[in-house]
């Protein structure tokens, strides 16, 4: 399974420093050079990063997805921290073996 960092209602994430940490609005990630960009959580939802900054957590635990098309200018990442560009690219690379799609389909 690995290590991750979680998030309040306990998303998970691989992108940052994967040290099991809870993360909250206000904590300081990565910022990957960027001045913002999105983090698609595979539960639903998404999480904002400003600088540096966690600034929104929307944890809706499959209420809702998103995908990169929601955020036009904005880069977005998956949990493990691949930048994706559609919606197309959140579907895994073992697709045609196993149900493998970054959501549920």
């Amino acid at each position: 399974m690995g290590m991750y960092d979680c998030l309040p209602k306990g998303s998970q994430v691989k992108l940052w420093e994967c040290t099991l940490a809870e993360l909250k609005v206000g904590d300081t990630v990565l910022d990957f050079g960027l001045p913002k960009y999105i983090v698609l959580l595979r539960e639903g939802g998404y999480v904002l990063v400003n600088e540096g900054v966690i600034t929104l957590i929307e944890e809706n635990l499959g209420k809702r997805y998103y995908y990169p098309e929601d955020f036009p200018g904005v880069p977005c990442f998956d949990k493990y921290g691949n930048q994706v560009a559609t919606k197309e690219d959140l579907i895994g690379e073992l697709q045609e073996i196993l149900d493998d799609s970054y959501y549920p389909r």
